[in-house]
């Protein structure tokens, strides 16, 4: 395989609840990313004409190689397609969706889609603190969006009080306990927590050509006052955690298996490259999951000696409880036959 499956992150949430802040935000701090771009909404995303390259029938091409198409739900397939081109070098995808768009109608889409070239990254739900109540009064289907996040956003958290905002993230919890909930202001989120980077291990090395554009920002030495603002709140925006497990022993597919489908409480995302020791399967197993979507691709190690690392990535994920799961999961040796089925259930074909 010459590359790890994109991820297609969705990014849904009311009307004004911060949506297309966090997408420009992801755009100015990719860290060279390259990021293509679906916008299913009534207007343009809101990116200075400047940085704008061309236009033409519905789509925006960016300095950065970034696409962003004014798209309905029968046109995502067909944008897809030209985004994870090779031309293209596309190494991660968000969509946002409009503010009056169906998540769950999104998330099949996408799910459904038979291309071993891509790979669902997640919904990312953004809520505004300070209208949520009144919101969600005149809009109750608000909560079943919540009900299938895998990351809340809970943002313009400066706007509201102390016991405003812990009374929103009770409502929030009660409709989703498990999806990790970031509060932000403006909707600064890490890009790492929802992607990888070109030049980070086990990433697309990084490429020539075009500058991105958070790369063009600092070659310009632009600096809006949103940038200023952002800079001024970032402690106001809840760490997220990256834990790392590493084995030299192999591990039992099936007890793994029921740690990415049952991830700790707050994590958002697990990576990772495994080894089992079962006849007929000890070829190296890259996995994915996020919010109980999973993809594994299998292939030769190489020059590589077969061990497993894994890396779970959340808001509030307990240390212990993940390595003690993982740990649990590391093959003791017991004869399971059918086991390795719980991850060829999830093996996709490289193209």
């Amino acid at each position: 395989m010459s590359r790890a499956p994109i991820p297609v992150v969705l990014v849904a949430g009311f009307l004004g609840s911060g949506k297309t802040t966090l997408l420009n935000h992801l755009l100015r701090n990719a860290s060279g990313t390259r990021i293509g771009v679906l916008v299913n909404d009534f207007g343009a995303i809101n990116i200075d004409a400047m940085l704008i390259a061309g236009q033409a029938d519905g789509t925006v091409s960016l300095s950065n190689g970034c696409m962003c198409c004014s798209v309905d739900a029968d046109g995502v397939q067909a944008a897809l397609d030209q985004l994870v081109r090779p031309a293209a070098a596309i190494d991660a995808i968000v969509i946002e969706a409009s503010g009056i768009a169906e998540p769950r109608a999104l998330v099949r889409m996408i799910t459904g889609i038979a291309d071993a070239r891509l790979r669902y990254g997640g919904l990312v739900y953004v809520v505004d603190a300070a209208g949520f109540e009144q919101t969600r009064e005149r809009h109750p289907e608000i909560d079943r969006h919540l009900e299938i996040a895998d990351l809340v956003v809970l943002n313009k958290v400066d706007l509201v009080d102390t016991a405003h905002l812990e009374r929103i993230r009770a409502r929030i919890v009660e409709r989703n306990d498990t999806a990790p909930m970031v509060a932000t202001t403006d909707s600064v989120v890490d890009s790492e927590m929802l992607f990888d980077h070109p030049e980070r291990p086990g990433s697309a090395a990084p490429r020539s050509g075009q500058l991105t554009l958070d790369e063009l920002f600092a070659e310009c030495g632009t600096s809006t006052d949103a940038d200023r603002h952002e800079h001024d709140h970032h402690h106001l925006h809840d760490q997220y955690r990256t834990i790392a497990y590493a084995t030299e022993r192999p591990m039992d597919p099936r007890r793994l298996a029921g740690f990415l489908e049952r991830p700790p409480a707050g994590c958002y995302r697990i990576k990772g490259v495994v080894a089992f020791d079962v006849p007929g399967h000890r070829q190296k197993f890259m996995v994915h999951a996020v919010g109980g979507f999973i993809r594994v691709q299998r292939g030769p190690w190489g020059d590589q000696s077969p061990s497993t690392s894994i890396v779970a990535i959340g808001v509030g994920l307990d240390d212990v409880e993940v390595r003690d799961r993982l740990d649990a999961a590391v093959d003791q040796g017991v004869d399971d036959e059918h086991g390795i089925l719980s991850i060829t259930r999830y093996l996709i074909t490289a193209p």
